[in-house]
C-alpha cells in the first residue's frame, strides 16, 4: 500500500443510491482493502473527515456514509430503521461500490449497526472495530420510550436543540471541553437538531428501539460468535458510556482485544485523532 501526505488528499462526496431506492450521502476517498466507517446518533460522516483522509493516505479505500435518516441520506421515518435495516443498507452499499468484503469501524450508534452487520452478513466483513460503542448499556428511559408518548418525543426534541443544552452535551462528549467546543460546532449541533427529517428519525428510533437494540433484534446473544479480527476502543473519560462498558463489550465478544485511550471522551477519531488512526493503520494493516 502507498503512503500520501493526508494534506492533499481529495475527498469524494456524493449520494448514491442503493438497491433499495435508498439514497445514501457517501464520503470517500482513496484506493485498496475497503474501510466502512460508521458514524453515530444524531451526527453524520462529517466526524470520519480526517479518518476517511488518513486512511486514503495510507492505500485504503475509506468510504463513511450518513446513515439512513441522518446527513444528507434519506429519512422515510415510520417503521423504517431497525438494525437489520441498516445492516442491508451497509451491504447494499458495498455492492452499489462493487466491494466484496470490507473492514468495518462503528462509532456509537454506528458500533452497534457494525455489529448487526458482521453477525448478518458474515462473509462480507474482513475486520471489526467498534469504538465507544452502543449496545452494552441500558439506555436512558426517555430516549426508549419518550418518542411513543404524545408530545412528549417531540418536546424533549425541542430543548436538545437549544445552544445551551447542545453546549452541555458536548461537554459530557469530551474530555477536553475547552479544546473541542467551538461555536461552529455547537451550530453544526443546532442545525441537525432543528432538521425536521433528523428529528423524525430520533423519534421514530425510539418508538421502534426494540429493532434498533442488540438485545431487542435477538443479536445481542450471537456476538460470540463474531470470528473476524475485532478490536474494541474506548476513551477511558467517556461519561455518555462510561468504560466499564468496555469490559462489558470484551466478555460479550471474547475474541477481542481491547485498547482503552487516556485522557479521551466519547469520540476518540476527533479527540484523540493521531492515537485512534495509529491503531487502525496497525490494526487494518
Amino acid at each position: 500500500m502507498s503512503n500520501q501526505d493526508e494534506e492533499t488528499i481529495e475527498v469524494d462526496e456524493r449520494m448514491i443510491t442503493v438497491a433499495d431506492g435508498v439514497r445514501l450521502r457517501v464520503l470517500m476517498a482513496g484506493d485498496g482493502p475497503a474501510v466502512l466507517l460508521l458514524h453515530g446518533f444524531a451526527v453524520n460522516a462529517d466526524d470520519w473527515l480526517q479518518t476517511v483522509a488518513h486512511l486514503a493516505s495510507i492505500g485504503f479505500r475509506a468510504i463513511a456514509p450518513d446513515a439512513l435518516g441522518f446527513g444528507q441520506s434519506d429519512k422515510p421515518g415510520g417503521a423504517a430503521y431497525s438494525l437489520q435495516r441498516y445492516a442491508a443498507l451497509n451491504v447494499a452499499l458495498l455492492d452499489a461500490l462493487g466491494i466484496a468484503r470490507a473492514s468495518i469501524v462503528g462509532h456509537s450508534m454506528g458500533g452497534k449497526m457494525a455489529l448487526a452487520t458482521t453477525i448478518l452478513y458474515p462473509e462480507r466483513v474482513e475486520r471489526l472495530v467498534i469504538a465507544d460503542s452502543e449496545g452494552f448499556m441500558q439506555i436512558p428511559l426517555f430516549m426508549r420510550k419518550g418518542g411513543s408518548l404524545p408530545f412528549l418525543g417531540e418536546a424533549i426534541l425541542a430543548l436538545t436543540a437549544q445552544p445551551v443544552l447542545i453546549r452541555m452535551q458536548l461537554h459530557a462528549a469530551f474530555a477536553n471541553p475547552q479544546r473541542y467546543i467551538t461555536p461552529a460546532l455547537i451550530e453544526r449541533g443546532r442545525k441537525t437538531l432543528a432538521d425536521p427529517g433528523v428529528r423524525n428519525t430520533m423519534l421514530a428510533l425510539s418508538r421502534h428501539f426494540a429493532a434498533n437494540d442488540l438485545q431487542g433484534a435477538g443479536l445481542f446473544t450471537q456476538l460470540s460468535s463474531i470470528q473476524q479480527p475485532t478490536l474494541i476502543v474506548w476513551g477511558a473519560e467517556d461519561r455518555m458510556f462510561p468504560p466499564k462498558y468496555a469490559r462489558a463489550a470484551q466478555a460479550a465478544l471474547p475474541h477481542a482485544q481491547l485498547v482503552v485511550i487516556p485522557n479521551c471522551g466519547h469520540f476518540p477519531m476527533i479527540e484523540a485523532e493521531a492515537e485512534f488512526h495509529q491503531l487502525l493503520e496497525e490494526f487494518l494493516g
